[in-house]
């Protein structure tokens, strides 16, 4: 497999991984009271930062 279908197959994946954050954490817990909401926010700017992190990093090995 060569480097750019990797990489758009993890871009596929960081994508998948990060709308099932937001959808899990929207759909589930945003029901809770506002603490729980903060935290919910934070939890998906985490992922989010990380899953793109991861990307460049990869992207940048080439």
């Amino acid at each position: 497999m060569d480097k750019r279908t990797q990489f758009i197959y993890r871009l596929v994946f960081g994508v998948v991984v990060i709308g099932g954050v937001i959808f899990l954490s929207f759909k589930y817990l945003m029901k809770g009271p506002p603490f729980l909401k903060v935290l919910i926010i934070g939890l998906v700017a985490a992922v989010s930062y990380l899953v793109v992190d991861y990307l460049i990093k990869k992207s940048k090995e080439y």
